[in-house]
């Protein structure tokens, strides 16, 4: 399994967001223009906007651990924040503990034991040698079958999923691999989702690939 890009590393934390901001600041005066002038959003919320789908910050930067720079965009909504890069979750990750470190500094309240829940959504282009087909010969027969009654004969199995039980409130992003939108059969490249951080996304594409030999 060859990593060709990352498609989007998103990090979620999940907590009450008003606790960080006990007296009912206004945050346009001071906590947004702290996250546009630390991390250079070009696109960010304006006062008086509709934020029904939370409050976007987009193409913004951060230095990580390794001392690249890396593109960054940030969801605030009322029951959690949100961080997306296009390198590893674990970069998204670090920018969301940056921006924790600057909540106190901005004059507003975090600790880490306000955090409920973190959660992740990896999504990948890779390029695969195996076949679904090879999980199981009857696979194979039966697109032959197919390529017969609809006349063409180009028919593979194509996509598998896996996913949690939808009754959950809260359930992790499905497991997806699947052929690439609109690239021939014979570029072998994928395209897989999981909710996962992107290391253990890998290692699963991996574990498949393993099983489709």
């Amino acid at each position: 399994m060859k990593l060709l890009t990352v498609q989007l590393a998103r990090t979620v934390w999940t907590f009450d967001v008003a606790e960080t901001n006990p007296r009912g600041k206004n945050i346009f005066w001071d906590l947004v223009p702290a996250l546009i002038e630390r991390f250079e959003f070009k696109k960010y919320p304006q006062e008086g906007g509709d934020f029904s789908k939370g409050m976007i910050f987009t193409l913004g930067s951060f230095t990580n651990r390794n001392d690249d720079e890396i593109q960054v965009g940030l969801t605030i909504w009322s029951d959690g924040v949100a961080a997306d890069t296009y390198s590893t979750t674990a970069d998204s990750d670090e920018f969301l503990d940056q921006v924790a470190k600057l909540l106190p500094e901005a004059g507003y309240a975090f600790e880490p034991v306000m955090i409920q829940r973190k959660a992740y959504l990896s999504q990948l282009f890779v390029k695969c040698e195996k076949h679904l087909s090879e999980l199981n010969p009857r696979l194979t027969e039966f697109a032959r079958k197919l390529s017969g009654v609809s006349g063409d004969r180009t028919i593979q199995p194509a996509a598998i999923e896996f996913w949690p039980d939808q009754e959950h409130t809260h359930r992790a992003a499905n497991f997806s691999f699947q052929r690439k939108s609109g690239a021939a059969f014979a570029d072998n490249r994928y395209w897989s989702q999981a909710g996962l951080s992107t290391e253990k996304h890998l290692e699963m594409l991996e574990e498949l690939e393993l099983i489709l030999s």
